[in-house]
Formats: structure tokens, C-alpha cells, sequence
């Protein structure tokens, strides 16, 4: 509802409701105008977008992303295709699609499966920016899930893209392909391998409200059982763990799929 309309629907509607003996609205959404270029839309001055030409442009996920992103109910929102571009191309594209491509390349992932998590090792072989990721990871489905909850899906998706970042760092700086032309480094590279699909996991998981084509065929990717794909499954109980207890992840061990659909191009 546009901010303009609250009196109507906060006062006069629910008024309408209870003199019939109907119960009344729980909460009212409130958001205010999107802008075009920094200036209100008008017919007048042409600057109007049509909705079903950017899906066809961007494709219904990708605007979808770029609307629930840029969008905050408390302000006006900017609309700029630029920006819309910059966006897809350096979350989706970049960093999201990226991760995943890297993750799972048969040079690095010989074995094409979702390796085991082993602590000890990861302690040894860990920096503090590393202990802070996995940390966060741990934290990132309560975060983003109240976000949502509170209809702010921009910041559910900035922690779920700052997650991303954080582990495409780990991922550049451990050198998996590297590690994988040492055999004495398996157990090092099968856990940045864990920990980086597992990441994806969550983040696929909590991204499905935001893009459930580009988050479906990642998790798909990734394996991951249509029963498997609720906030409880986006926590990751057993990854951080000083008795190697694997019981609270069901995902270690299983072979990924050999689907290699592009995520977002």
C-alpha cells in the first residue's frame, strides 16, 4: 500500500470491517514511490517503465532480485536500468554464479561430491576472517529470516550477498587449485570445498522467496532434496563442530548433480 492511501486503509477500511462484526487487517505494509532516474514517473514525461519489457531484458528472477534489492519501503526507491545491470552482473553473475562454477570444476572437485567437514583441520589451516565466515554463516538464516519476516527483503539480501563475498574470499586465498595438485593438502582442499557448498546451500536456500528459478536450479546443482529446503535445512549444525559429530548435516557424502545450467547470464 502507497503511503498516500494509509488513512484510508489504517482507519476507514478496518472501521468498515469491525461495524460488520469482521475482523480487521493484523498489520498494513506501507512503502512509498519508486523513482525514475532520481525523478517521479509520469506519463507526461515518458519516463514510465513497463515491467513486462525488463523481464523479458532481465528475465523475471533478475528483476526480481534488482526490485527486492533497490526497494525500501521506509524511502523512495530508485528505478535506473545502469543500476539494474551493475547489480545482476556483480551478485548473480560475479559472485553467486561464480562461487558455484569455481566450487564444483572437475579440476578442483575431482570427485564431484559434497566432501565431509573435518574441524580439527579446518582450526589449523583457518585465519580469523575464516573462524568470523563460518561464524556468520551459522547466524545467517535467524538474520536473514527476521529481515523477511519484517517485509525488509533488501536486508536479507545484503547479508546474504556479504556471505557470498566473504566466501569467495576464503575460496581466493586457501587456493584450492592449488591444494588439489598436493595430496597431502585433500583434507585442507576438502574442506574449503565444504565449507564454500555449503554456503551455497544456505544462501540457495534462503534466497528462493528472492529468485526460486536461479536458488531451485542451484540447490538442484547442488543436490539438495526438495525436502531439505526450509529454514531449519539453512542452518548448518554440523559444520562448526570440535567433535566431528556429522550428524546434524545430512549433505556430506553426496554425489552433485551433473546438470551445468548456467545460473545467470
Amino acid at each position: 500500500m502507497y503511503f498516500q492511501n494509509f488513512r484510508f486503509h489504517a482507519v476507514f477500511w478496518p472501521a468498515f470491517l469491525m461495524a460488520c462484526n469482521m475482523e480487521p487487517p493484523k498489520g498494513i505494509l506501507c512503502h512509498s514511490h519508486w523513482l525514475m532516474n532520481h525523478e517521479k514517473m509520469s506519463k507526461s514525461k515518458g519516463n514510465v517503465i513497463d515491467p513486462f519489457d525488463r523481464i523479458q531484458r532481465y528475465t523475471t528472477d533478475g528483476f526480481r532480485y534488482f526490485l527486492l534489492k533497490q526497494g525500501v519501503p521506509s524511502t523512495d526507491s530508485n528505478y535506473s536500468d545502469d543500476k539494474v545491470i551493475i547489480y545482476l552482473n556483480s551478485d548473480l553473475s560475479n559472485s553467486l554464479g561464480n562461487l558455484l562454477n569455481r566450487s564444483v570444476s572437475k579440476s578442483i572437485n575431482k570427485s564431484a561430491q559434497y566432501p565431509d567437514f573435518d574441524y580439527n583441520v579446518f582450526v589449523e589451516t583457518a585465519s580469523a576472517d575464516d573462524l568470523r565466515m563460518v561464524e556468520s554463516l551459522q547466524q545467517l538464516s535467524e538474520q536473514v529470516g527476521k529481515h523477511y519476516e519484517d517485509f525488509n527483503f533488501y536486508k536479507g539480501i545484503d547479508c546474504i550477498m556479504s556471505q557470498i563475498r566473504d566466501t569467495n574470499r576464503h575460496f581466493t586465498t586457501h587456493q584450492p587449485w592449488e591444494l588439489a595438485k598436493d595430496p597431502k593438502q585433500e583434507r585442507h582442499l576438502l574442506n574449503v570445498l565444504h565449507v564454500t557448498l555449503e554456503t551455497l546451500c544456505v544462501c540457495g536456500i534462503l534466497l528462493q522467496p528472492i529468485i526460486p528459478t536461479i536458488a531451485g536450479n542451484l540447490l538442484n546443482r547442488l543436490s539438495v532434496d526438495t525436502q531439505d529446503l526450509g529454514l531449519k535445512e539453512a542452518c548448518s549444525p554440523g559444520l562448526v563442530n570440535s567433535n566431528n559429530d556429522k550428524s546434524g548435516s545430512t549433505r556430506p557424502g553426496r554425489l552433485l548433480s551433473n546438470d551445468n545450467a548456467i545460473l545467470f547470464e
